[in-house]
Parts: structure tokens; sequence; C-alpha cells
């Protein structure tokens, strides 16, 4: 798993990010100096007492918290406008698209003399892009890349060059989600696994399980689709299986085909027992280059994650509710469907035809842009937290 360039480098680095959040700082002043930027900025919009405001979760090591920190709050109105209408620029598909500055005015004078403009440009940024890394929930993980004035003449190439990483950026982010938060709560990643109901596995380039969760053991042992062999190594139990994780082992060409829904790449496995009525495990999986989390020496290899969609998980329907406009019934039969219940169950526990709760299982993938229903539940869990275990 060698990195050929610069580019498969950097790819390398950000899935490391996905263990470990405190490189981010340093990956995106890399990134941003790849595409010929000053700075790069990973943030989200809060809306606490329905008054949005931008907090910016990670931003390159060469900006100082305090100037960044205050630039936000003198023009938070402003910021919170302009990301509506980046948000509003972007591809209503899966890609991830960079927009430029350039549709926030009707004429580049008007678009200097804005305000948060000229304080930008007190600091050297005259240009900047914004992307959505997550068409799923829209207020999170967005994208910020500054460039200075020298980008006049190449922009729309500097951008391209960024736009290469931003499906990667989107997965990291995606499959770190879990590990984030049980970090704020513990010490290291390691001490925090147990505390999650998804499963994690950290394997080396030979596929030897060096790390996995309680989670992870209770899935080899009775989903029956992977388990631990006795030389130590994680072996797939169904040759198809195991060829489509290969497809993502190793090859970091393989990874971020599906832009701002990386949970569309997941493996979906089947569970071996019949009493599981088809229920199956989502498996996601990332490459690992410089892990440092692990060991005493940095790790190359892979993450593993793996959501168990017959398990029951808690979520957070108003949220989800209101991102995908489901109704009061759809959202009383998703719950029903993060308990594990198949489409009979569900319709002679709420007492509808079968035919009643088909068709409302699909407004229900049809809304939330999944393919099937391991999908939405994989996606539901990651929106509301549901992964994790209560303290």
């Amino acid at each position: 798993m060698a990195p050929t360039d610069q580019h498969d480098q950097l790819v390398l680095s950000i899935y490391d990010a996905a263990l470990d959040p405190g490189k981010w700082p340093e990956l995106l002043t890399r990134i941003a100096r790849y595409a010929g930027g000053i700075g790069a900025m990973i943030f989200e919009v809060e809306t606490p007492g329905d008054q949005p405001h931008l907090l910016a979760s990670h931003f390159s090591d060469t900006y100082q918290i305090d100037l960044v920190e205050g630039y936000l709050n003198q023009h938070n109105d402003l910021e919170i406008a302009d990301q509506a209408v980046f948000a509003r620029h972007s591809r209503a598909s899966d890609d991830i698209q960079l927009i430029p500055d350039s549709v926030l005015a009707a004429s580049e004078a008007e678009l200097l003399a804005r305000p948060n403009q000229k304080t930008m440009m007190e600091y050297g940024i005259r240009y900047r892009c914004g992307a959505l890394l997550n068409k799923d929930q829209l207020f999170h993980d967005r994208f910020s890349m500054q460039f200075g004035s020298d980008a006049s003449e190449d922009l729309p190439q500097r951008l391209a060059r960024a736009s290469r990483l931003l499906p990667h950026i989107a997965k990291a982010l995606s499959i770190g989600r879990p590990l984030q938060a049980v970090q704020k709560r513990h010490d290291t990643v390691l001490n925090a696994l147990d505390k999650l109901d998804v499963g994690f596995c950290v394997l080396d380039k030979r596929m030897n399980v060096i790390a996995g969760n309680e989670e992870f053991r209770r899935q080899s042992e009775e989903s029956g689709v992977f388990r631990r062999d006795p030389q130590g190594k994680l072996s797939f139990r169904s040759d198809d299986d195991l060829n489509r994780a290969r497809a993502l082992l190793g090859n970091p060409k393989q990874h971020g085909r599906f832009g701002a829904r990386p949970r569309k790449e997941a493996l979906e496995a089947v569970h071996q027992s019949d009493s599981h009525n088809g229920d199956a495990l989502c498996i996601d999986i990332s490459p690992l280059h410089q892990a440092d989390d692990i060991g005493n020496e940095a790790l190359d290899g892979y993450l593993l994650m793996s959501t168990d969609t017959s398990r029951t998980y808690r979520l957070e329907m108003p949220t989800i509710a209101a991102l995908f406009d489901l109704s009061e019934a759809e959202c009383a039969v998703f719950e029903l469907m993060a308990e594990g219940k198949t489409n009979k169950q569900i319709a002679e526990e709420r007492g509808r035809s079968l035919d009643t709760v088909n068709s409302q299982v699909k407004s229900i993938l049809s809304k939330s842009n999944c393919g099937n229903r391991t999908q939405a539940i994989r996606m539901a869990t990651n929106i509301s937290s549901g992964f994790l275990v209560r303290d």
C-alpha cells in the first residue's frame, strides 16, 4: 500500500485522520498547499435556539485559533448567508463540487466591497470556495479552501485538484464520527472502542487483527460473515464477501467513489444464520498508513467498521424526520426498522397491511437516498449517534 505520488500520500493521510482527528490541522495545510491554496477548513453550521452560527471543527495549522474564531464571530450572519448560497449551488447528486466565491455577488466589485471579504483580504485571502461533504446532513462537514491573489488565472484548475481529495475527506469524517464521539469522553481510541455499538477492527496490511472492540468480537462469533482465524487473521466466510472486501483493501483509488454519501461504498454482507431473516452487516473499510494511536509503531493497514442491522439502535427521529421530510407514520416504521424488524413484523405490530408497510419503507428509502434498509440504518445511526453505548 505504498503511496505512489503526492495525491496518494494525501489520500492515505486523510484516512489516518479518521482514527486520529488530531492530524487534521497539519493535513489541511498540506491539502491546501497541494491545491495551491493558503489554507483549508472543515466546519459545521450549528443552530442552538434557532440562531445558526459556524463552528470550525478543524482548520489549517497555519491559522491562529483566535483569528479564526474572531472572524467567525464578527461575520457570522454574512457567513451563514454565504454558506446557504454555496449549498444551493452544490449538486443534488452524490458528487462533491467546490463552489467558487464568484457566486456570492453579482460582480467582482460587489464581492470585494463586502465586510467579510475585506477582513479576509487583510490576511492575504482573495478567493475562497465551499463544498458540502455530507449530503445526508447538510449542516455537517462543510469544507472551505482559501486562496491568494496568485490564483486569479488558474483558480478552476486549483479547485479541480482539490476536488479529487474531497470524497476521501468525506469518507474519513463519516467513519471517524463514532470514534470522535467516544474520544470526547475517554482518553484514547483504544480505550473507547468497547463503548461503541458498532464493530471496530484495526488490521495490519496482512489482515492480522491488531485491535478489535467487543461488538466486533460478537459479530465475529454470531454473524457468520467474518471471523478471526487461529493465526489471528481476519477471514470472510463467503468468497463473494472476501472479493468485495479485497477491492477496498490496499488500493486508495477504490475509495471515495460515492462523494458526499460514502455509506454507499460500504460492503453489505448477509447474516449466515437463518434466524436473521436477511439482516446484514454494513462494513466500511478504509486504509491506514501512519496510524499512531494503535501501538508503539505507526501502522500500515486498514480500519474496519461494521454496523449490524439486526440490532436495535437508538435513533434521533425528530432530526431524521426533519432532514428527509418523513411523515409520522414513516418515522414509526423507521424506528421499527432500526430494531431489526422485517416488513412483515412491522405490519403485524402496527396493524397495517404488508403492502402499506412495503410502500412506507420504499418511501423512506427514496427520501433518504438509500438503496436498501442496510444503508438506511447505517446512515441513521451515524446521524443520531445511535452507535454509542449508554454510559
